[in-house]
């Protein structure tokens, strides 16, 4: 039964406003540290466009996304779909109008999504504390917190969360995403991950929100043992929302 919902989500039409859209201006170069397996858009409003990406792990060269990368797909208008995006495809990505002339370029870490800490505010729960790195430079890890997500509920005791992102810096210098910094290094430290931070909230109703939630059914089952294990995903979720 897990085989048949993997392969129902497999085959599910991406549904609109559930992507993180991620912009730059134009002929700049922005960087930007997200989550693994939660599908962005980048914006390159150029009709024609072409992406190229470098992958820092493997340090593959530019190649184009329209002859290989089977979860990135090139939007009518120009911007990059990447669905379900792994740590391994943190780099650059490069978009070039039909004129030969880069639009924009972004430097994307995705942070790994299973390796993320999370603790509960309203528990006294602390997330991670700053740490060295002693690469010889100096360096400290330490988390770059998003501001608060809206509360899930209202007029009645709810939840929100907010998103951390592991980031290096190095004395005098500006922070840097773990994966940009660190490309190719393997380094075996508990303090390179990100983390979710939860606290509870109570809201008043605001009448211009919908506070209203469509569930989608893809599948049903039931365990056959109580030992039996599942990996349930919700492929219209986001975590970014």
């Amino acid at each position: 039964m897990l085989s048949t919902l993997w392969l129902l989500l497999s085959f599910a039409v991406p549904v609109r406003g559930i992507y993180k859209f991620i912009s730059c201006p134009h002929g700049k170069q922005c960087q930007k540290a997200l989550l693994s397996s939660n599908d962005v858009l980048l914006q390159c409003s150029s009709a024609g466009a072409h992406w190229y990406y470098f992958f820092l792990q493997t340090r593959s060269g530019w190649t184009t996304t329209n002859t290989s990368v089977s979860n990135m797909v090139t939007t009518p208008i120009g911007h990059l779909l990447i669905r379900d995006p792994l740590p391994s495809q943190t780099g650059l990505y490069s978009c070039w109008n039909k004129n030969g002339t880069q639009e924009t370029q972004y430097e994307i870490d995705f942070q790994d999504v299973s390796s993320l800490h999370i603790t509960h505010k309203s528990l006294d729960q602390d997330p991670l504390h700053n740490e060295s790195l002693e690469l010889g430079r100096q360096e400290t890890v330490f988390t770059h917190w998003e501001p608060w997500q809206d509360c899930n509920r209202c007029n009645v005791p709810g939840e929100r969360k907010r998103l951390g992102y592991c980031y290096i810096q190095e004395p005098q210098e500006e922070p840097v995403p773990c994966g940009i910094f660190l490309g190719q290094a393997k380094l075996k430290s508990n303090r390179l991950r990100p983390e979710m931070q939860v606290e509870a909230c109570l809201v008043p109703c605001d009448p211009q929100h919908s506070y209203h939630h469509e569930y989608t059914i893809f599948d049903s089952f039931s365990f056959s043992k109580e030992s039996e294990a599942l990996w349930l995903t919700c492929s219209l979720g986001s975590i970014y929302r």
